[in-house]
């Protein structure tokens, strides 16, 4: 036992000290530092005659014309869109996207960093509603009795979306790519180019189903400095034998699975990077609205 108690300390301690940034902000904001629902229900049993009373307040105000900070910035019933997964997933697909560079509030009504917005999320705790505003996510807190598989879809959902936020602004690992026609790519090739690329394999559905939505994205960039790039897992000549009925106008890299997972550390295909004519990553990014308003922004080509 003499043994084993100072291990079992370490590991405490351990984790303690990296939960402990998150654990602050949730302190602060009335909310119980414990990821699990258990932990969450002890401490509103202890609670209990406060929380009570507030519940009581609440329901006596809603009625009244003096919505809260929440209620203004929100014009969906939060509660409504959490009544069944597939009106949670239906919301979602249509007004959420974590990947973005969107202004993240919490469920005060304060603006916090995205990171933390996103680490929120993990706990399980909370939902993200769209505001008034163009990409403004603010956090709500999820109904005790919603859907077991809406929570899961947003630990998922925030789970990458952290793991990409936190690849931006890093170097693109170094590069030597040759696309199925034989044309290289590499730092010195690229170098004072914006290079967007596209993660994917042949039988993605999803990734094959966005072709026509980034050709008409090189189409539109065509007379820019910029260069469309595919990394594909597939082999060239399956690839050359697939693009001949799915005509796809992105250079082409066959054989590149090791360097996605392994080097990239992309997480769910497809994936966008955006990399900077210096070769830094700006951006990445799991669907072709995103990569497009992302694109346009840095371009400045949106302000056209």
């Amino acid at each position: 036992m003499k043994d084993v108690m100072p291990a079992i300390l370490s590991v405490v301690l351990s984790y303690a000290i990296s939960t402990f940034g998150l654990n602050m902000y949730l302190e602060k904001a009335g909310t119980s530092t414990s990821n699990s629902k258990e932990k969450v229900v002890a401490v509103k049993k202890k609670t209990e005659t406060p929380i009570k009373k507030k519940k009581v307040e609440i329901a006596k105000k809603t009625p009244t014309k003096t919505p809260s900070k929440i209620e203004k910035n929100i014009s969906v019933d939060s509660k409504d869109i959490q009544k069944s997964y597939e009106n949670w997933n239906t919301y979602n697909k249509e007004n959420i996207d974590l990947m973005s560079s969107f202004t993240a509030i919490d469920d005060s009504g304060k603006k916090v960093g995205k990171e933390l917005f996103l680490n929120l999320l993990r706990t399980g705790l909370y939902i993200p509603i769209k505001t008034d505003k163009p990409y403004n996510y603010q956090l709500v807190e999820i109904n005790a009795d919603a859907d077991s598989k809406i929570k899961k879809t947003i630990r998922s959902a925030a789970k990458i979306a952290v793991k990409y936020h936190n690849m931006e602004g890093k170097k693109l690992p170094e590069y030597d790519f040759v696309d199925i026609n034989g044309v290289s790519y590499n730092k010195k090739d690229t170098e004072g180019k914006l290079l967007v690329l596209k993660c994917w394999f042949i039988t993605c559905k999803i990734c094959v189903e966005e072709f026509p939505e980034l050709n008409a994205l090189v189409d539109r960039y065509k007379d820019e400095n910029v260069e469309f790039v595919s990394l594909a897992f597939d082999k060239g000549d399956k690839l050359t034998e697939f693009l001949k009925t799915k005509p796809f106008k992105y250079s082409v890299i066959p054989e590149q699975k090791d360097y996605m997972n392994k080097k990239l550390k992309v997480k769910q295909y497809p994936t966008h990077v955006i990399v900077d004519t210096d070769g830094t990553i700006l951006k990445m990014t799991n669907n072709v609205r995103s990569l497009t308003h992302e694109l346009d922004k840095i371009t400045g080509k949106n302000n056209s």
